[in-house]
């Protein structure tokens, strides 16, 4: 083998090992929350098992891990709340199958009947999924069971009451997640989705391409921000509930404020799409300006949860692409624009105010140094 082929292979094996370890460490940062979420699942499991059986003294305490596991699982918000309805679903189960039970026995059409009757009431009830899954549940254990022991109904509840208890305990005070890092993940779809369709309705402004701008309304329609809203609420409830987690408070403030502008910026960016689609299919006027406003602000948007945290450093470029995109909005208007161009310059001004408020500036303060770019593009 030749030096140089030799050197070829062996920059080549220096290739597969940083790949492979990029790989691994992808991988693992993947896992980490799922890794303390199977934690909890089994310490609540475990602990639930434990108090039913050696403290309570339930020969057969099934139901407790199993409920305690559902609670760990279910979604990271209102927890406690969620809890409160699976406690109350197993009540009204037990209740309901006890007195069918008693009126027209077991089998296996009385079994559908009794879940059946038993589910109708629980939604008259409350909709809520964990509310009604344990109302058929425990129906369905009374009439199936009943028969074979009559002592099935006390266990259950009190079953259901440990493991809704020990769930909430482990997940909020034990082994409470990381607020913040949940959080931060939560946030990261909604706003890369928002700066890339930011990026494409420039390049249909640049193109006066109306399928694309009809395109950009549609995936800006489809954003989700389900998720991010839970987090919220499930992590207000980590910080409010779990010691270890009271430090994180204050920074937890700052996640919400700049979300809460994140999610009044994607409501404007949808009709700020229609703006510029109309303004293309009615042939108005659109300056390169309006190209780099959108643009700036896609940047802006895209980096903007770097300074949600009060204890970050202030997001200084972040606030600089936003002060460009009202600027260079500014700067279309000046150039000349239509009516639908004209609103489209509003619409950029108030998601910039919105980033850069995000950021921790106050409005005045935001309003005030868009003001300061905009007088400099009118110059």
């Amino acid at each position: 083998m030749s030096a140089r082929s030799g050197e070829r292979f062996d920059d080549a094996v220096a290739s597969l090992g940083r790949r492979g370890r990029d790989t691994v460490t992808d991988q693992l940062r993947k896992l980490r929350p799922s890794l303390l979420v199977a934690a909890q699942a089994g310490l609540a499991a475990a602990l639930a098992w434990y108090v039913a059986k050696d403290v309570l003294h339930n020969p057969q305490p099934v139901f407790a891990p199993a409920i305690a596991v559902s609670t760990i699982a279910s979604s990271i918000g209102h927890r406690i709340r969620r809890t409160v309805y699976v406690i109350a679903g197993v009540t009204v189960g037990i209740v309901v199958a006890d007195l069918l039970v008693a009126l027209i026995g077991t089998g296996y059409l009385t079994i559908g009947l009794i879940v059946a009757v038993a589910i109708l009431l629980a939604g008259r009830l409350s909709g809520e999924g964990g509310f009604l899954a344990q109302v058929g549940g425990s129906a369905m254990v009374i009439a199936v069971l009943a028969p074979a022991s009559t002592d099935v109904a006390v266990p259950r509840l009190v079953d259901g009451t440990v493991g809704g208890v020990v769930g909430v305990v482990v997940s909020l005070i034990v082994l409470p997640l990381d607020p913040i890092y949940r959080v931060r993940r939560a946030a990261g779809p909604p706003l890369s989705q928002l700066a890339e369709q930011l990026v494409r309705a420039s390049d249909a402004v640049a193109t006066r391409d109306a399928a694309l701008a009809k395109d950009v309304i549609d995936r800006l329609r489809a954003v989700k921000v389900d998720e991010l809203e839970a987090t919220l609420a499930g992590a207000a409830e980590v910080v409010a509930v779990s010691p270890l987690r009271w430090r994180q408070r204050r920074e937890l403030q700052g996640w919400q404020h700049g979300a809460g502008l994140l999610l009044r910026t994607l409501e404007v960016s949808r009709p700020l799409g229609m703006s510029l689609r109309t303004s293309i299919r009615y042939q108005e006027p659109l300056p390169d300006s309006l190209v780099d406003a959108l643009r700036c602000l896609a940047f802006a948007v895209r980096h903007v949860r770097d300074g949600f945290s009060p204890q970050s450093k202030p997001a200084i470029a972040v606030q600089r692409a936003a002060m460009q995109a009202a600027g260079q909005a500014e700067a279309a208007l000046k150039a000349g624009l239509g009516t639908a161009g004209a609103t489209a310059v509003g619409q950029i001004k108030v998601m910039s105010v919105n980033v850069m408020r995000a950021t921790g500036l106050s409005k005045p303060e935001a309003e005030h140094r868009q003001d300061v770019a905009s007088r400099a593009y009118q110059e």
